[in-house]
């Protein structure tokens, strides 16, 4: 086994045991060995799936994941700093924003940070988002992406009805909208009129990436 892949095994273990020091101790150390910040957000996600399995075997309570909630996000301070990207000239922008009737934002968050890092110029809206806020931010901000996160399968219904308001407002056309979150499955498409879905985050990134360099190529 490679130093890098002990330490993101060691990683993993760290946050589904909510050992704060370690999780932040061995954030630097896999970054240090070479690690992409990617390499160890994916590690972080497997570590809190570990911990959503524990939460349902019945051994952790909703306040041990709302403290593994805490220690990811600061990990993400120590993973991506905000001078990680030091380029002036953006990629693209995007607007993102967790659907209406729905506060999930951990996902968000990570796909924020990774985002930024990649040198996109994001606007980050929050949470329970209605329709009309986004609307609202296109017309201010003029994005080339909108992004839709959802945890609960009732941000399919507000994930529609943003894209319908957006529609009304005739600003859909000049827009790439990409779906994401907890909500998404592989046939999310069939019946939310979305240019495409992610569900992972190096499927995020690709997308974004791939569009704006056909739009700007």
């Amino acid at each position: 086994m490679s130093d890098i892949t002990s330490l993101e095994s060691e990683l993993i273990n760290a946050l589904a045991q909510l050992d704060e020091d370690r999780v932040y101790d061995l954030v630097r150390k896999t970054l240090d060995s070479g690690a992409t910040s990617e390499q160890i957000l994916n590690d972080m996600n497997v570590g809190m799936q570990k911990v959503g399995t524990i939460f349902e075997s019945g051994e952790y309570f909703i306040a041990d994941l709302m403290f593994a909630g805490m220690i990811y996000r600061s990990a993400l301070d120590v993973l991506l700093p905000p001078q990680t990207s030091v380029s002036s000239v953006k990629k693209g922008r995007i607007v993102i924003g967790v659907v209406e009737n729905d506060i999930h934002d951990i996902g968000k968050d990570i796909v924020v940070c990774l985002l930024s890092a990649d040198n996109f110029d994001v606007i980050d809206l929050g949470i329970d988002m209605k329709p009309q806020a986004f609307v609202s931010a296109v017309q201010r901000y003029h994005p080339d992406i909108v992004m839709l996160s959802g945890m609960m399968q009732i941000a399919r219904d507000s994930m529609q009805k943003t894209i319908d308001a957006l529609k009304n407002a005739g600003l859909r056309d000049q827009l790439y909208i990409l779906l994401g979150g907890g909500c998404v499955d592989p046939d999310i498409l069939d019946y939310i009129d979305a240019d495409a879905a992610a569900m992972e985050l190096s499927d995020t990134l690709e997308k974004c990436n791939a569009y704006v360099s056909r739009r700007y190529q």
